[in-house]
């Protein structure tokens, strides 16, 4: 494993068609949509075949089957998303049912990355993000994991370096210095102690590297890293201890 890589490849395929979107929100009682609920629905609606024809354009949705995308973003547009969201411009109502759509697919992007490459309102996106998730939560803890393998991929580290991180993963959420985190921050943590530990005798993994290839902020990266340094000789020989039994 070469810790100096710093070239960026696009993001990894994975076989997005193992998730099954089947919902038995199906079986809910449908309410009747008012005339101008239809018209906006329909405009939404639009604006996703749009947007995700835009993203596969730019190849951040390689491999990627849009067609899953795109039903579970009509899933999430219904009726109570549509009273909670209706003051929304389209656009940024459109943005965040496809970032949402990713996250319970478990597609590792950063909302960042959907939003400039759709030059959408972040900041309202992010509202609108708040609510849906209200209706219809993903799977933050997958989704982090997701993004964890992401990053090892695109710097070429292999299956065992990614069982390393799982531990890490799950010894932090132990002792609670995750909570309120962002993902790509946690998935970025993960491989930065992982990397330092594997690496140690030759100083570590550049954290350049994992900030580069993840698309996460330095400050962010080294907020929470200093968060966790003061359980940093206890993580370490708890690591030592999974990797001498499983390794």
């Amino acid at each position: 494993m070469n810790c100096n890589i710093n070239q960026r490849p696009p993001p990894p395929k994975f076989n997005w068609n193992i998730y099954d979107n089947s919902s038995s929100d199906d079986t809910k009682p449908q309410i009747t949509l008012q005339k101008s609920d239809k018209r906006r629905q329909k405009q939404v609606i639009l604006l996703v075949d749009e947007m995700l024809a835009k993203l596969t354009h730019s190849n951040l949705l390689n491999g990627i089957n849009i067609e899953n995308i795109k039903q579970q973003s009509v899933d999430l547009l219904n009726n109570s998303v549509n009273e909670k969201v209706k003051s929304k411009k389209y656009q940024s109502i459109a943005c965040a049912l496809i970032i949402q759509s990713l996250r319970i697919l478990l597609i590792p992007l950063r909302i960042k990355e959907i939003t400039q490459t759709l030059n959408c309102d972040e900041k309202q996106v992010r509202k609108i993000l708040i609510q849906l998730n209200q209706i219809k939560p993903f799977d933050q803890d997958a989704f982090t994991l997701q993004y964890m393998t992401r990053i090892c991929v695109a710097i070429g580290f292999n299956q065992k370096f990614q069982t390393l991180c799982r531990f890490y993963y799950s010894s932090l959420k132990n002792q609670n210095l995750v909570q309120g985190e962002h993902e790509h921050v946690i998935a970025s943590a993960l491989v930065k102690l992982t990397g330092d530990f594997i690496f140690q005798e030759k100083g570590g993994i550049n954290l350049n590297v994992i900030s580069e290839n993840a698309g996460c902020c330095e400050i962010s990266l080294k907020n929470l890293l200093q968060k966790v340094q003061p359980y940093n000789q206890v993580l370490v020989k708890q690591a030592y201890e999974f990797y001498r039994r499983t390794m």
